[in-house]
């Protein structure tokens, strides 16, 4: 009898170590690489509010100052997943590691703008052929230089655009307000800011969809995860439904984990989400091409082997 249990046991517990971290959502730990950005609100809503752990998740937000940090943690299976543009994206996916975006979490829809082209204090009112002539300060073969190309062609198709290395965010501001520069591209929140101190917003991304922040997990953790990634879009798409009715009720996560300077922290206006969807295959398949064109991306890629379209709720 005794040997009959102990056999019991013991495949009991065989099957149980056999079970893949899928088939239970409290048994894995999700580390999710993030930026300090409005953008990734409903990812810091989702943690703060315990929607994350409603869903049986066991997640840890990893933060990073900077998108090469980030990317760099993912290539060396750090993370699992990561917030992230649709450029970085595919380039990581394609280069480094199998990814896979699972969801936009937000865009420049309406009147809500992520990216600006901003000409320095005092310049008078230059147009943006311009300031593409002269030189726009910001970090080629990124997110950067395509919106900027996006929004010169909407003006001028086919003037080139003389793109002035700066590629830390943090010193092109000053680069911009101290005249170093002509101008200078600017993500939200600093395009406010320099609005406030002088600088004139030529051009900005507002309603126009090209600049759509993503979700993505490696191909490997989705194969073997599924629901427990499925659990995970559940999560944010309750805390994107949360912002959007009570915005102000969020702010201080805003303030506690995005990077808002100051002076803006109580006035900024806290963006809306729409429900987490399936990236635009369209706009996908354009980023690529420009990727490919420009010769940064020498990988062939399929469609599904840069989105993943069954996981949302």
């Amino acid at each position: 009898m005794k040997r009959k249990l102990m056999t019991a046991l013991v495949s009991l517990m065989v099957a149980h170590s056999l079970t893949s971290p899928g088939d239970c959502l409290a048994g894995g730990k999700i580390s999710f690489g993030v930026l300090p950005v409005m953008q990734a609100l409903p990812l810091f809503v989702a943690q703060e509010k315990g929607f994350f752990r409603d869903e049986q998740l066991d997640v840890e937000l990893v933060p990073f100052n900077s998108g090469l940090e980030k990317d760099a943690a993912m290539a060396a299976g750090r993370t699992q997943g990561y917030f992230g543009d649709m450029l970085t994206s595919i380039i990581l996916g394609a280069n480094q590691v199998p990814m896979r975006m699972v969801a936009t979490v937000f865009n420049t829809t309406g009147d809500q703008r992520m990216f600006a082209v901003l000409a320095a204090p005092g310049t008078g009112k230059p147009s943006l052929t311009d300031l593409a002539q002269q030189g726009i300060a910001g970090s080629s073969n990124t997110i950067i230089e395509f919106v900027t190309v996006k929004l010169l062609q909407r003006e001028a198709p086919g003037a080139s655009l003389n793109m002035l290395e700066a590629k830390n965010i943090m010193t092109r501001l000053p680069m911009l307000l101290e005249g170093q520069v002509p101008a200078a591209v600017l993500p939200e929140p600093l395009v406010t800011l320099a609005e406030a101190k002088g600088a004139l917003v030529v051009a900005d991304d507002r309603g126009l969809g090209i600049t759509p922040t993503t979700l993505l997990f490696t191909r490997e953790y989705i194969d073997g995860n599924t629901e427990t990634v499925r659990a995970f879009l559940r999560a944010v798409t309750r805390a994107s439904a949360l912002i959007n009715a009570d915005p102000e009720s969020v702010r201080p996560i805003m303030i506690k984990y995005a990077r808002i300077p100051e002076p803006l922290q109580q006035s900024m206006a806290i963006p809306a989400f729409a429900p987490p969807s399936v990236p635009d295959e369209g706009l996908v398949s354009e980023v690529y091409t420009w990727l490919r064109g420009r010769g940064i991306l020498k990988k062939e890629l399929a469609p599904d082997d840069m989105v993943r379209r069954d996981l949302l709720p």
